[in-house]
């Protein structure tokens, strides 16, 4: 015969909806038990060589009330600085009730900060690139910053002149680098 708090447990499993919360779809999707390498793809940034295992497609949380989701599929993973195990103090507010529901174990519902965006696919050229501000460019699409620069005839002025600040800004560390 099992113990009482075997057998709560057990009840408990059947009771619970079988349903797992998921991100993505296709190929890119995962659900949070599941933080495993079974969907990863190799992200290679084709202008700075950032690589990195990870997942690729559409991110979607859905949680109790909202549903969360970018607009283009990217390369993505589960942020790993993040502290999944407790809950996020800056979203909530302090009420008699969260209060209660922190010492009871936290909070495991999905947020869009779970996850860490690291590039997408240039809409012109289709190569992979990150989104540090020397390789990318994002305005309505991501556009590699090799792109961005050909076509700048397209872009509004503002963002010209911060993609041209930060290639300055680039370029003048490289030489930094290459002086030391």
């Amino acid at each position: 015969m099992r113990p009482r708090s075997c057998l709560r447990q057990v009840l408990l499993e059947m009771d619970t909806p079988k349903s797992v919360p998921t991100y993505g779809h296709g190929a890119g999707s995962y659900d949070l038990k599941e933080d495993g390498n079974a969907n990863t793809v190799k992200f290679t940034c084709f202008l700075c060589g950032l690589t990195e295992n990870c997942l690729y497609g559409l991110v979607k949380v859905s949680s109790r009330t909202h549903i969360y989701r970018y607009k283009d599929e990217m390369y993505y993973m589960l942020d790993p600085f993040r502290n999944r195990s407790g809950m996020d103090e800056r979203r909530v507010i302090r009420t008699r009730a969260t209060v209660s529901s922190k010492m009871s174990g936290g909070n495991k519902t999905p947020s869009i900060f779970d996850n860490f965006v690291l590039g997408a696919i240039c809409s012109v050229c289709g190569q992979p690139v990150c989104i540090a501000e020397n390789c990318s460019v994002f305005y309505t699409k991501t556009f590699c910053i090799v792109c961005a620069t050909r076509g700048k005839a397209h872009f509004p002025k503002d963002l010209v002149k911060q993609i041209d600040a930060a290639q300055k800004e680039y370029k003048i560390e490289q030489e930094e680098v290459k002086i030391v």
